[in-house]
């Protein structure tokens, strides 16, 4: 196995602990252990924590295929390599920014493209996981940021919120809602199993 595909062992394994979490905090409610205002912030911050797993689990593969071994696949070449992942991230950080910042997929394959042919392995992920990926940066800003307008840039761009009540509108209640009832599924198991798909298919291509 290689690097690569153990990083993204390690992150899909987390998406499924918080999955688990979600799940179990649902059992909790239906018991009249917890108010439901808890239960979307517990949704909110689990997204939160995974969308973070993510954003580390891009800046992981950007230098492990920087600097890590080179891909046996064909079609694939490195423009540079760096013996040491230090090197590569003060070329990075020039020429003043305190830290590597790698909030969504198009930077991740910016960056990747500039060392790697075609921005393998990250250029990988398909249309269909970009834009869940996309609509999962909104929703993140809107709990992370809690300002107008990323409220309103959740409300606009994602698909879904409008048809909610009003007082529903907010990302904890979002991602709670059960948008098909047989099989129940709720709308925070798209963007986990769009993490985790995107991760297979990064994998899949080194």
């Amino acid at each position: 196995m290689s690097q690569v595909a153990r990083h993204v062992d390690r992150f899909i394994r987390r998406v499924k602990r918080y999955r688990n979490g979600c799940i179990r905090i649902e059992e909790q409610y239906a018991k009249s252990r917890i108010r439901i205002s808890d239960v979307e912030l517990i949704y909110s911050s689990s997204f939160l924590s995974v969308n973070s797993q993510w954003e580390s689990l891009l800046e992981q593969i950007l230098f492990e295929a920087v600097c890590g071994q080179d891909n046996p696949k064909s079609g694939t070449r490195r423009f540079a390599k760096f013996s040491r992942r230090s090197v590569l991230e003060n070329i990075l950080l020039f020429p003043e920014r305190g830290f590597l910042s790698i909030s969504n997929i198009k930077r991740a394959e910016e960056l990747t493209s500039l060392f790697i042919t075609g921005g393998r392995p990250i250029s990988a992920v398909s249309e269909p996981n970009r834009a869940f990926l996309q609509q999962a940066v909104q929703i993140r800003n809107a709990i992370a940021h809690d300002s107008n307008f990323s409220k309103r840039k959740f409300r606009d761009g994602v698909p879904g919120v409008t048809s909610l009540p009003p007082a529903k509108r907010t990302p904890g209640a979002f991602l709670r809602h059960e948008f098909r009832t047989a099989p129940s599924q709720r709308r925070y198991e798209l963007y986990f199993m769009a993490y985790q798909t995107s991760a297979r298919e990064i994998a899949a291509a080194w």
